[in-house]
């Protein structure tokens, strides 16, 4: 039985999911996340918050756990994998083949549901979202599971 093989390539702020027909990358979806493009001062309003010291009476700023660009990147991580388990739910690819820059690559791997996780063929750690279609084809090794 021949297997529906998908490839995402992807990083902060776009993903492009191919679908592999015969010796052939067709793309079948774009993901944006324009967001991820703004400056800090674009997705805040305010200014960090502040506290006392616990001695005396100095403050301080309070600084936040992620930055707006990694809260946004997380977003957007989110959205690929759930697009990419409902997918997989549906039965429309039997392996994937990811690319994505390395810490869009981290944040997938912290999102992808166990099941999808399985059909992960091959992951690199690089962005090829503005390769061309038939380069991004030269940096797999296609194979049917």
């Amino acid at each position: 039985m021949k297997k529906s093989l998908w490839v995402l390539v992807a990083n902060s702020s776009i993903a492009r999911i191919f679908k592999k027909e015969g010796s052939n990358l067709v793309q079948i979806k774009l993901l944006e996340h324009p967001e991820s493009r703004l400056h800090n001062r674009d997705l805040v309003s305010d200014k960090p918050g502040r506290d006392f010291e616990s001695v005396g009476m100095a403050r301080h700023a309070l600084e936040p756990q992620h930055t707006p660009h990694e809260i946004e990147a997380i977003t957007f991580a989110k959205e690929i994998s759930c697009f990419l388990q409902t997918a997989k739910n549906n039965g429309e690819f039997d392996a994937l083949y990811l690319a994505a820059s390395p810490s869009m690559l981290g944040l997938l791997r912290q999102h992808f549901d166990a099941d999808t996780a399985k059909l992960i063929a091959t992951e690199v750690s690089k962005d090829f979202t503005q390769m061309k279609t038939e380069e991004i084809f030269t940096h797999f090794t296609f194979t049917y599971l």
